[in-house]
Parts: C-alpha cells; structure tokens; sequence
C-alpha cells in the first residue's frame, strides 16, 4: 500500500541511499521517483534502468527495514533524451522498467502532439500496456505541463480521472498548484482555495493529489499544504545541495574546483533552469547544473581529492537528510523528536 507523502529524485547514489537509510532508520515509507533523463533503459545522466535496480538491490540489502517505492516520472514523449514523435520509446521505458520491478508509472503526454482527447484515450492504452505486463502496477496521471499558474478546472480533471478509472484507479493525480521551480528557489504562488477545491474533487474520486515541483519550500509553505496536497515531488534541490556541498568543502580545504566548473558551464545543462538574460553568475549555472555531471571526472577528481580531509559520501547523506525531513516533519510533524 502506498501512504508515503514525499517523493525524491535519484539525481546522484548519495541521494538514493539518503532515501534508503531514512526510510530503514525511522521505518517511513519513501517515493523514489526518477525522469527518463536520470534513468531510462538505455541511457541515463545517473544510470541505465538496468544499473539503477541493481545498485537498489545492493542498498535493499543494506538497508533491509527501508520501504521504498519505486516511480517512474513523466513518461511520455518528449521527456527522454533524444525527440520522440509517437509513444512507441514510452512503451519501451513502460515495459523495461516493469521488467525491473517498478512499483509506480507517472503516465505524462503533456509534450505529445495531439489534443487532450487523444491524450486521454492514449493514457488509457498505456495504463492497458503497463498492466498486461505488471497487474499490480500503480499509476499517476496528469497531462498539464507545469508553467506556474494553478488548475482550476475542477470538472475536467474528475473527467479525465473517471477516463482513466474505467483502466485502473489511479493513486495520484498530478495537479498545478502554482509551484515552478526557476534556478535555485521556487518562483511560484500556492493557490490554497483552488488547491483545497480539487483536493476535494479528487477524494470524491479516490485518488490522491500530487505536487510536483515542491523544491525549496520553508516549513510555513509546506505546512500551507497539509491535508489539501497528498504528496509533493523534490529533485533539482536536493541535485543542489549535493553541489552546493561538495563546492564549501573544496573551499574549506582550498581545493581547486575550476575543472568541474568549467565542465558544467560546458555542458550547458544549466539553461534549462537559468535565464541568462539577468545577467546570472557562474557560479549559479555550477550550482544548478551541477548534479548532470556527478558521473563525470573532473567530479570524480574533486571527491577524490576531498576524501584525503574528510567522509565525502557521509557528509552528502548528512544533507540529504536534513532536507528529507525537513519535508517530512513540515507535511507529518511526526519527526520532532529526530530533529
């Protein structure tokens, strides 16, 4: 059964196992949910799919209490590396990653070209697909791509979901609440009367509301959220974090960490979240983009380096965690006595 309320990105190994040994230690069930751009069968910024469940396993081993569930974020044409035209790699992702014993399908056509009812009826036929290969698989829903302003179309979404529960009963619905995640803050607004409006809609349904795009939220935020938003997503700042940490190390010990800049100003995957219009900093683009390049060497140098002064990898976890339960003490409360 599915209670957890928090869902994590695997941008790097130290944020998966951050997850795994929270959820072992305090006994809290965890979301991992990855994009195709993280994971996909054969490609990946993180690992192949096949790479990904192996190096799961080692850490179900290490961590034999954890409870955590395995997503698939955003699958859908579009969302991969390479441009798609139709849904036959989303079939392949949806079959690989079943294969593999994924728990849950975020089923997302939001960048396909065609109309919302062609969409609809295509979620439906992939929902058919997963479930002849998985019976026990579990869905997530919504083809509204997020740009920062919330829904409001109460009747459609019931629509949509009464579409799709003629399938499956979906566990979540994916809605915008306003949230939009822009460099290294979260530039939207929290709609609390619309999002408490579909929050009800959807119960009536019984299905759970999902929130993406929750990152960098203060405590006062994520509480606004509590019993109108079932589950939020994180995954650029906890990609951040790891960065953020590793470059105040390198300071620390006066380490040079010019080659791992350059390489992620190179890189160019920094403008996905930057406008470079304002005239942004370096140092910006690095922190930001940074997690695209954990597998690379000029990172693999500086941990190297920074691992001859102090526990690299303990010290990832140590931030990671913070993060985790500052979501999960602001949506439960149930951590005071951890913090």
């Amino acid at each position: 059964m599915l209670t957890s309320n928090l869902a994590c990105g695997p941008m790097s190994r130290e944020i998966i196992e951050a997850v795994f040994r929270h959820s072992h230690k305090f006994g809290a069930q965890l979301m991992l949910i990855c994009s195709r751009n993280q994971v996909d069968a054969n490609s990946g910024y993180v690992f192949t799919t096949s790479e990904y469940v192996e190096y799961l396993a080692r850490l179900k081993r290490a961590y034999p209490q954890a409870d955590v569930v395995i997503c698939r974020d955003h699958c859908g044409p579009g969302f991969g590396t390479t441009p798609e035209s139709d849904l036959g790699e989303t079939r392949k992702t949806i079959r690989c990653d079943l294969e593999h014993g994924f728990d849950l399908i975020h089923i997302d056509l939001c960048h396909a070209k065609m109309s919302h009812d062609e969409k609809l009826r295509n979620t439906a036929e992939l929902m058919r697909f997963a479930l002849e290969i998985k019976p026990d698989v579990m869905f997530e829903i919504g083809t509204d791509e997020n740009v920062g302003v919330t829904e409001t179309d109460v009747a459609r979404i019931v629509t949509d979901i009464q579409a799709c529960q003629k399938v499956a009963d979906p566990v979540f619905y994916v809605v915008q609440t306003g949230s939009l995640v822009r460099e290294a803050y979260n530039a939207g607004s929290f709609d609390t009367n619309s999002v408490r409006a579909m929050h009800a809609a959807l119960a009536g349904c019984g299905v759970k509301l999902k929130e993406h795009n929750a990152d960098y939220l203060d405590t006062r935020q994520i509480t606004a959220r509590k019993g109108i938003v079932d589950a939020v997503n994180i995954a650029p700042q906890l990609g951040v974090i790891q960065t953020s940490y590793l470059l105040s190390q390198a300071l620390v010990y006066g380490i040079s960490t010019q080659p791992f800049i350059d390489e992620v100003i190179q890189g160019d995957r920094w403008r996905k979240w930057v406008d470079p219009s304002g005239n942004p900093q370096r140092m910006l683009f690095v922190l930001v983009a940074g997690h695209y390049h954990f597998n690379g060497s000029a990172y693999q140098q500086l941990v190297d380096e920074l691992a001859l002064k102090i526990n690299v990898k303990e010290g990832i976890l140590g931030e990671i965690t913070k993060v985790i339960e500052h979501y999960l003490f602001s949506l439960e409360g149930c951590y005071a006595d951890h913090q």
